[in-house]
């Protein structure tokens, strides 16, 4: 291992500043050959490590990951790259991202370089909806984890059109293959980082949390993963029928045939801004039922071969009992979509009614959201509901699944109000995840948790995530059919039984 002292302006991300910093360079060899990344504070960084070919070349469009081989000299892992192609955040849309090799990013203690020191490794799924995500974000940085004495990957994999349209003549669900490569990567590398390539538990958000639990109801990753993680899983899918109806419907919106030839030609720029208009199509309740209300188009595919039936009858039919599992989500997920646009404020009675009225659920729905008493308005009524359909009781039904699987599942509630957009956020979707990384004070952190969130709460969650990928473990009770414990992760956090227990009955037969 060779260093190199350098003196450099470098972003620290934690510190969301920008700060002059004492930094090395560090060269390891892997398999793959050699690479130079960096060290600040004694943690090592590297960055944009290719592991697999870049998939949309002419050759590889469209087909299963190529496993990355060997590559000539040293690869300068010291700056992130950009992610996959995708649509922006802005409210024009925009490419971001570029047609690159797959990559992944790694954060480590110095000292367990080349130490055969066999920490706990953690991968890191990022989410978006399945057409966004990028592995490189602020609020993934895996500085606090390295510091704990764990490794952090995190997982660029390929959306939207690219991972997860359904064309014929391509594999399904090319996003999840991605991941099962890069899963693999870390089996054949993570040692020569000081990693334990036994000791790996797999995590994501949203999409992620998905991603995740796919990958624990297929027999393709055995031995892959010993630990998992699942923060908003939605679990939200298509069948093959409706997979070819959204790529016919997104092909004649380009003018072209849903062929791999015809989706090959169109421009990247082009064809993400087609993939946020077909989700603005699907929302249209008359001509797509139930997927009007998921919101994305793009989602895994029912292929007969990653996923058999369902991600949810997957996991509990073949998901391995012998991995232990964090299962849970913030309180009022929902928001997210909801409030920074002023939505929330728009809906109608006629709207929670509808969704109601499709969701069918069992009981009196409607006495339970929005009691006779209740000072909750209609938005945000509707939003609860909403936030329990896509995430929240998704993630208890995994829990329940899984127990009776025979895995250990713990359960948790994110409950924390963020005071961000005038305190209207509150637990929304996402809020949690800077708590997880311990990244509260990064500047992407700030717009969803505020400018003095509970430094406290950070630090509770972070280490039980610590404490589970070093032992199997954490603070609270395992979630059981009797009591269903469940940390309520707030600003004073604390176990609870059965927390919302008439919400729950509502749910309790509905077929995630």
């Amino acid at each position: 291992m060779k260093k190199t002292i350098i003196l450099a302006m470098s972003l620290v991300f934690l510190g969301a500043s920008i700060a002059q910093v004492q930094a090395e360079t560090t060269t390891i060899t892997i398999h793959q050959g050699e690479m130079k990344g960096r060290v600040v504070n004694n943690i090592a960084t590297f960055f944009g490590v290719p592991y697999a070919h870049n998939p949309f070349t002419p050759e590889l469009r469209f087909k299963a990951p190529k496993p990355y081989e060997n590559w000539r000299g040293v690869l300068d892992a010291t700056t992130l790259k950009p992610p996959v192609p995708q649509p922006g955040r802005g409210k024009t849309v925009e490419l971001v991202g570029a047609p690159s090799e797959l990559t992944l990013n790694i954060w480590a203690p110095n000292d367990a370089l080349k130490s055969n020191k066999k920490l706990p490794v953690m991968v890191w799924l990022p989410g978006g909806a399945f057409i966004r995500e990028d592995a490189g974000e602020q609020v993934y940085d895996g500085t606090s984890f390295a510091k704990s004495g764990t490794i952090v990957v995190t997982v660029n994999y390929r959306v939207g059109v690219d991972g997860f349209m359904h064309l014929d003549g391509a594999p399904d669900n090319r996003g999840i293959m991605d991941q099962i490569v890069a899963l693999q990567w870390v089996q054949k590398n993570i040692a020569d980082f000081g990693g334990n390539p036994h000791k790996v538990t797999l995590f994501g958000q949203s999409a992620g949390a998905e991603s995740v639990a796919i990958l624990l109801g297929t027999d393709k990753t055995k031995g892959l993963f010993q630990k998992a993680i699942m923060q908003s899983p939605p679990m939200q899918y298509v069948t093959q029928e409706q997979a070819q109806r959204i790529a016919n419907t997104f092909a004649e919106k380009l003018g072209i045939k849903a062929t791999i030839h015809d989706v090959s030609q169109v421009p990247f720029e082009k064809l993400v801004s087609a993939v946020i208009d077909m989700g603005d199509s699907l929302k249209n309740r008359s001509q797509w039922g139930m997927l009007s209300w998921g919101g994305t188009a793009f989602l895994p595919v029912v292929d007969g071969n990653i996923i058999k039936a369902s991600p949810m009858k997957d996991l509990a039919k073949f998901a391995d009992p012998s991995i232990a599992v964090i299962v849970g989500s913030t309180d009022q997920e929902a928001r997210l979509y909801n409030v920074p646009g002023g939505a929330i404020d728009r809906i109608s009675a006629a709207q929670r009614t509808q969704l109601l009225a499709d969701l069918s659920l069992q009981g009196n729905p409607l006495k339970v959201y929005a009691p006779a008493k209740s000072k909750k308005s209609i938005g945000d009524s509707f939003v609860d509901i909403q936030s329990d359909y896509t995430f929240r009781m998704p993630a208890l039904h995994i829990a329940k699944n899984l127990v009776k699987n025979g895995n250990r599942v713990w359960h948790y509630n994110f409950s924390w109000h963020s005071p961000a957009f005038g305190g209207k956020l509150g637990a929304a979707h996402f809020v949690d995840v800077p708590f997880t990384f311990n990244t509260i004070a990064s500047d992407e952190a700030k717009s969803f948790v505020g400018k003095q969130p509970p430094q406290q709460l950070a630090q509770v969650m972070h280490q039980n995530w610590v404490r589970f990928a070093k032992t199997g473990t954490v603070s609270w009770s395992e979630y059981e059919l009797t009591h269903r414990a469940t940390m309520k992760f707030d600003t004073e956090s604390a176990q609870v039984d059965d927390p919302e227990h008439d919400v729950r009955m509502l749910w309790k037969d509905y077929p995630f």
